[in-house]
């Protein structure tokens, strides 16, 4: 497997091209934006960092909007916004996007009339995450408390093979419906133990999903692809690479499902890879860009 050639610093010349034009930064957040624990400051090296937080401030600065896009819900992400000074965030994988705070919510779920009510209990009231729930129990349950409050999505952890369970859904009339798996997290609940690792999933409508929102999100704007950009950190993350202009992933995404990532990027020429992990990668993209937006004389 070499990633050499997808490496931001063997590629300056062609990014700095694609980034002379980006106005706009749409960026994952656990394991992206947010080092350990959840923290701007702290890094995987163990030791707390300004880097990423002068990255943001500059970013700021040059009136270059930084948007989250994320699993999180819109509750859990307004707390993030306000804190980074961020306005703008896509929250429920896609599912929701949230301007100046939550002034203007919008849902963004193509082909699925809701008639009252939310996305979530339109999707509680098909009866599809008992139904998952019922099938694979002990390697499925809610992801607690994470899951409470949604609008949107259903979210669940556990272990279970992703196609398997979307060849169930469609076997059983849920073909609107589709499964995502959003990557590892820490052991809790009450799975079974021997499941080797955690991931959490999210139950969501089969035209949603992060690039579906990211792509409303620039129609709202009025902003071209041309214009964007996409920070993340997860084999899913490679589904933002066609609807922006270059799609940077941070080293930590090679942690998991390494073989199929690099697979998938040959297909691809806008994917390239930051040398430093989680939110000191979002930074290094940062500076780069910062680098090739043009002088602008006063």
């Amino acid at each position: 497997m070499n990633l050499k050639p997808y490496y931001i610093h063997y590629n300056k010349p062609k990014i700095a091209r694609i980034l002379s034009n980006v106005n706009t930064v749409y960026t994952d957040v656990d394991g992206t934006l947010l080092g350990p624990d959840g923290s701007l400051f702290n890094t995987t090296k163990g030791r707390p960092s300004l880097y990423p937080a002068k990255a943001l401030v500059e970013l700021r600065q040059q009136d270059i909007d930084v948007i989250m896009i994320s699993g999180r819900s819109r509750r859990q992400l307004f707390g993030d916004a306000r804190i980074l000074g961020l306005r703008d965030y896509i929250a429920e994988l896609g599912c929701q996007i949230v301007h100046d705070l939550g002034k203007k919510v919008y849902v963004n779920a193509p082909k699925v009339k809701i008639n009252k009510g939310n996305l979530h209990n339109m999707i509680e009231k098909s009866k599809a995450p008992q139904l998952l729930l019922d099938n694979y129990k002990g390697h499925l349950e809610y992801h607690t408390p994470w899951s409470e409050g949604r609008e949107c999505t259903h979210v669940f952890r556990g272990l279970i093979d992703v196609n398997e369970v979307s060849g169930f859904l469609e076997k059983n009339g849920f073909d609107w419906l589709q499964i995502i798996d959003n990557g590892i997290i820490g052991r809790r609940g009450s799975l079974k133990k021997d499941l080797v690792e955690i991931h959490a999933y999210h139950l969501l409508p089969k035209e949603a999903g992060k690039d579906s929102g990211l792509k409303r999100d620039l129609e709202l704007r009025g902003s071209k692809k041309s214009e964007a950009i996409a920070i993340g950190d997860s084999f899913s993350d490679l589904r933002l690479a066609s609807k922006v202009s270059a799609l940077f992933l941070v080293a930590n995404a090679f942690s998991e499902h390494s073989d199929e990532l690099y697979e998938e990027m040959q297909e691809t020429e806008n994917v390239f890879i930051t040398p430093l992990s989680m939110n000191l990668g979002f930074a290094q993209v940062a500076f780069e860009l910062l680098k090739a937006r043009p002088e602008i004389d006063s």
